[in-house]
């Protein structure tokens, strides 16, 4: 049966900060500016192991940012992917999340579901805080439980802020600690980042299926590679990933091209669809942006459109 872990995949790119000892949270002048938007990838199985039992995999991501720095931003992710066994047997697997990310980082509120054939197979829902030195996570729901995280942790969109301002900085490594309440909630994961030099022509490297937006050829992008391990399996001595995710990501927090490989099998994404949404800055907080919140769900015979929030 195809697992899926992606809550965080690309929130979390989800969702590094330049050292663990780096403890600030990014500053409103510091941080990226993120461009709402609503972003559409076909995927594809490109690669499989022998003993795999995966002969072929389908589907659709739908990623939406939407909100503002002054308010904060909320992620919808839509992860929608049919695989077929050796054996010619099919499997739908459904991931739909939400999350909202204060725009200080200091508090982040999440929902999590993941179907598998019409079965609800894994939830999480909650909220995180950050303290001092730790995070304090409340979980509610069917598994009600509180949990603490001792250290330097960051929340998904905080990651993706520093994953972008390294790389403008000229950050080529960067490990950190994430937690974004994806699977269970009881997960602590590690992102080691490789970010590769700036692309001198940012639509370069490109597997996209459309014309892209004028305005995101002005937008710099590199070639960035995360390693996402899980901290909270008790694992000792060498680690394996539970997944690793390569793409390029623009200064606005677009990503494109992507592949995601899960040791036995890798996944091909292409992006189909873009739309760009309004950006407020922080001189212009205030201001009102208009956003859709409807999505176009994948496999329209079975899951049809659908309110992700």
């Amino acid at each position: 049966m195809l697992k899926l872990r992606l809550g965080h995949c690309l929130c979390g790119i989800a969702g590094s900060s330049l050292t663990l000892s780096s403890l600030l949270l990014p500053s409103l002048s510091s941080a990226a500016d993120l461009q709402p938007h609503k972003a559409v990838y076909d995927m594809r199985l490109s690669s499989a192991q022998n003993g795999a039992d995966i002969s072929d995999v389908n589907g659709r991501m739908v990623y939406e940012l939407s909100g503002s720095v002054c308010d904060g931003f909320t992620v919808d992710l839509r992860f929608v992917v049919m695989s077929v066994d050796d054996e010619g047997q099919e499997t739908i697997t459904d991931l739909r999340s939400t999350y909202f990310e204060a725009p200080d980082n200091s508090q982040l509120s999440f929902a999590y579901k993941t179907f598998i054939d019409d079965f609800l197979a894994e939830q999480a829902q909650g909220t995180a805080e950050h303290q001092s030195s730790k995070v304090d996570v409340d979980l509610s729901g069917p598994d009600e439980k509180k949990l603490s995280f001792d250290g330097s942790i960051m929340f998904p969109l905080q990651h993706l802020h520093s994953v972008i301002d390294g790389a403008a900085g000229g950050q080529h490594f960067m490990v950190s600690k994430l937690y974004d309440g994806s699977v269970t909630g009881e997960q602590l994961f590690e992102a080691t980042t490789v970010v590769g030099r700036k692309l001198a022509d940012p639509l370069s490297q490109r597997s996209d299926q459309l014309s892209l937006p004028n305005a995101l050829g002005d937008a710099d992008a590199w070639p960035v590679s995360i390693a996402y391990f899980n901290l909270s399996d008790g694992a000792r001595g060498e680690r394996t990933p539970d997944y690793q995710l390569r793409t390029v990501l623009h200064e606005n927090g677009v990503s494109r091209s992507m592949n995601l490989n899960y040791g036995v099998f890798e996944l091909e994404g292409a992006l189909v669809e873009l739309d760009l949404k309004p950006m407020v800055h922080v001189s212009t907080c205030g201001s009102s942006v208009v956003l859709e919140e409807e999505v176009s769900a994948p496999f329209a015979g079975a899951i049809k459109k659908e309110q992700l929030r």
